[in-house]
């Protein structure tokens, strides 16, 4: 009978021990709570936390983690409507300040990068907007992460996507780069006849020149020869 209760007990207090162990994988570090008040954190690796007393609040992922921002429509500073999408990399330094800091990491970082997106390209004009693409990346990301920093968070890059455009200014890009592509081969071709032209003239003139020399150089060697033939018959009379 005493073997048997004392069997039991040792049973209990193993349960009890084994409800206590906790394991933490790397890159993750667990909150600690005694009574519903956070006391500690827990590092990778085993840990143990009394049972019933305390318990795991919070899991914490602290490795670089990335977070969709949702398409939506911007207008800019000159009316024009934009369709945007891009994603926010970031990470946690502080583990306790992410989980009691903010009620949800995940979705107050889109909202943010939401509503600062469209304060960044709201204030720029549309062809702004499409040529200074690293421009915006690097206000929205001083933007985000100064505001995250009080939840233990570092934004380390933000990058947009895909940037669209209404499909009637498209249209009218494309037409224009068409016009201008067709400007410049009109150009190119008035350059190429040009220069055909300039070097023609030029074949003509140098052709001139060496005909007249040719010429020249023929009535010289003609009247050089009249006046040998005039001395060899002087010579014979």
């Amino acid at each position: 009978m005493l073997t048997t209760f004392a069997a039991a007990v040792a049973v209990l207090v193993l349960l009890y021990v084994m409800m206590g162990v906790k394991i933490v994988r790397q890159g993750y570090r667990y909150t600690i709570e005694h009574f519903g008040r956070f006391v500690r954190v827990a590092e990778p690796g085993f840990n143990y936390v009394t049972p019933f007393f305390y318990r795991v609040g919070r899991r914490i992922n602290m490795m670089e983690q990335v977070l969709e921002i949702p398409g939506q429509e911007i207008i800019t500073k000159d009316n024009a409507m934009v369709a945007v999408d891009g994603v926010v990399f970031f990470q946690v330094l502080d583990a306790a300040k992410a989980a009691y800091e903010v009620y949800d990491l995940y979705t107050a970082i889109t909202a943010l990068s939401t509503t600062n997106l469209r304060t960044v390209m709201g204030s720029m004009d549309l062809d702004e907007t499409l040529s200074r693409r690293d421009e915006i990346n690097t206000k929205l990301l001083a933007v985000v992460d100064q505001a995250t920093e009080s939840w233990g968070v570092k934004i380390t890059r933000v990058e947009l996507r895909d940037i669209r455009p209404p499909q009637d200014i498209v249209n009218a890009m494309t037409r224009q780069m068409k016009a201008e592509r067709e400007k410049r081969a009109v150009i190119l071709e008035a350059e190429g006849l040009r220069q055909s032209a300039i070097l023609k003239a030029e074949g003509e003139k140098q052709s001139a020149i060496l005909s007249a020399e040719g010429n020249r150089e023929a009535a010289f060697r003609e009247a050089e020869a009249r006046e040998r033939a005039a001395q060899a018959e002087a010579a014979a009379t």
